[in-house]
């Protein structure tokens, strides 16, 4: 898979990402390891490797978590 710069710029660090998840770094970069949260790994590193993350996936994933509200008064 090929990307061009406007979907380069699109991509979000892991510090942003646990940003918006509003989790630590660490937890976004073990669910990347493990295949639970979408990435693009650029390259292989001797600790860990050099991932970065569509903000699409990362709105998708959302998206697709959120509940509708059951809340009668919403």
């Amino acid at each position: 898979m090929t990307f061009s710069l406007d979907e380069a710029a699109d991509l979000m660090t892991a510090e942003e990402v646990a940003s918006v998840l509003r989790l630590k770094p660490a937890t976004v970069y073990q669910a990347a390891a493990e295949g639970r949260l979408p990435c693009v790994r650029l390259w292989k590193g001797n600790r860990r490797d050099l991932v970065r993350f569509r903000r699409g996936d990362i709105e998708k994933l959302i998206s697709d978590r959120s509940r509708p509200s059951t809340d009668p008064a919403a």
